[in-house]
Formats: structure tokens, sequence, C-alpha cells
């Protein structure tokens, strides 16, 4: 999003964007994908295939985790961007290209060089004006922003009647790490519109993101020292947010049966007693 804003504030806004993600194309076939390649240059290429490079002349080539790519591809597009040229695969004739480069990478590219992964070279030529995007958890006045927009994203997909947050579930949203930034906050937005029941996600409605693994959980689970009962209400609770209220997986997780997790819903209060119990459950066939 920040190289299409980049692309788009620019003169080369009426010219091409081209994305590419360096991990999604086997190091094979990805030489062949940014420079392009000629007629017969190998095994499948039947026709002559232009380049992304020559797909986003006048625009932008943003390379997307470029801290993935091959070290002997990184010589090549260093040469690329030093002589402005490229050379497609299986030709002898060098073309002029006018494109913009924006990379993008979630490693340490300064200590990918010091393991030799990462030419330095091509580390300096990109990093001319670097751009460091905070993780969310910094960035917290975007949350509930970002929030609303998922919310009526997905409420749109799913014809859900869901419109709003409660301040609560705004609180509890706002004060989670996301750890997973954008991509997690936008996944657990899509849950709750699916499995609220109202017209307003509530904190219930949002699964904890606080609590990492199992450890972590009983590590702050028995900080007050609860009773067995207590515990248990707190665990069945965890693994039916970390399911998304799927009662099967729930059931599987904590070794019992669905009609036993059921009758312990009811006991801690987590259904209500309009939930209606399923007559049949696969286990009653076995």
């Amino acid at each position: 999003m920040v190289a299409r804003a980049i692309h788009n504030s620019g003169p080369r806004r009426e010219k091409p964007f081209v994305a590419i993600n360096c991990t999604a194309i086997p190091e094979n076939l990805l030489e062949s994908e940014l420079f392009g390649h000629a007629k017969g240059s190998f095994t499948g290429a039947v026709q002559r295939k232009k380049g992304l490079f020559e797909e986003a002349e006048g625009g932008t080539l943003f390379l997307d985790e470029i801290g993935d790519m091959q070290p002997s591809l990184q010589s090549k597009l260093l040469r690329v961007i030093q002589e402005r040229k490229i050379r497609p695969v299986g030709e002898n004739i060098t073309k002029d290209i006018d494109v913009r480069i924006v990379a993008a990478t979630h490693k340490d590219l300064k200590a990918a060089i010091k393991q030799g992964i990462f030419r330095e070279d091509l580390y300096y030529r990109l990093s001319v004006i670097p751009i460091v995007i905070p993780p969310l958890r910094h960035r917290k006045e975007d949350i509930p922003i970002l929030a609303e927009h998922f919310l009526r994203k997905y409420s749109a997909a799913n014809n859900s009647k869901v419109t709003s947050f409660t301040k609560a579930a705004t609180t509890k949203l706002v004060s989670a790490k996301w750890e997973g930034n954008v991509r997690e906050l936008e996944n657990v937005i899509e849950r709750a519109v699916v499995l609220c029941s109202g017209t307003q996600i509530d904190e219930e409605n949002i699964p904890s993101t606080e609590v990492a693994t199992a450890d972590q959980f009983f590590g702050t689970a028995v900080s007050d020292f609860p009773t067995i009962e207590s515990l248990e209400k707190r665990y069945m609770q965890l693994v039916l947010e970390k399911t998304g209220g799927r009662k099967d997986k729930a059931a599987q997780i904590l070794g019992i049966n669905r009609r036993t997790l059921y009758r312990k819903e009811r006991e801690f209060g987590f259904v209500t007693g309009d939930e209606q119990e399923p007559e049949h459950f696969p286990e009653d066939s076995e």
C-alpha cells in the first residue's frame, strides 16, 4: 500500500504499477519473470515474453520480500539498476528501461550482508530513501480506523447486520499487541463479523491475541491460585476463542466429546438458555 501511494502521488502515476513477490516464484523462473525471455530460450518458452521491467516501463516496479532473492539473481538486478538496461533470457540484445524500483523486506538486510546472503552493493543501491513502517502496535491511533474499514468490508461481503463496535470491544482491539500487524487485525475482524449474532461487536466476540503459547497461558492463568473449576473454565474459554467457536475442533483439543463440551458451556455460562443443543452428535453413531 505504501508503494502504491508513492506511485500514485508522483509523476509516474499515469504509468503502470507492477508488483512481484520474490518468494512466490521459483528461483529458476524469477529471472525470466523479471527480464523476460526469447522464444525457445528454454523448455516451455513457446513465444517471446515481456518481463516485468518492460511491463513497468515509465512506471514503478515493486519488489516485495527482496531479502529472499537468491545471490545469483541479486548480481543481475544490480547490473540492471546500474546500467538501466535489461537482457531477456536467451537474447543477446539489451533494452533500455525507465523504471522506478521500490523494494520491501521484513528481514534485517544488514545482518544478511554480514551472513553473506545479501549483496552489500545492492543494498546501498536500493536503500536511497529508506522508509521504515512501524508495526501496528506502535500506531494504536490507526487501529479503530482500520477496524471500522474491515467491519464495513466484511459486513457487506457476508450480508451481515453488524454495524459497529462497543466501547469495550474497541478498547480491547487498541490494547492488543497485534504481532501479525494489519493482516492479523483484518482476520480477527472478519471472524468477529461472521460469528457475531447482534448488530454490535462486543469484546467477547474478539479472541484474545495476547496468549501465544500454553506455557504463557498457564503462567498467567494460575497467578491468582484459582480453583480447578475456574482454571478449567479459563482454559475452555481460551480454546473456544482460538478455534473461532468451532465446537468440533475445540472438543478435539480439550479431549472431550461434543456433548460434554455443550454441557460445560452451559455450566460456565458461555451459552444462553436460548441456544439449542444439537439432537445428534457425530460420536453418537460411533
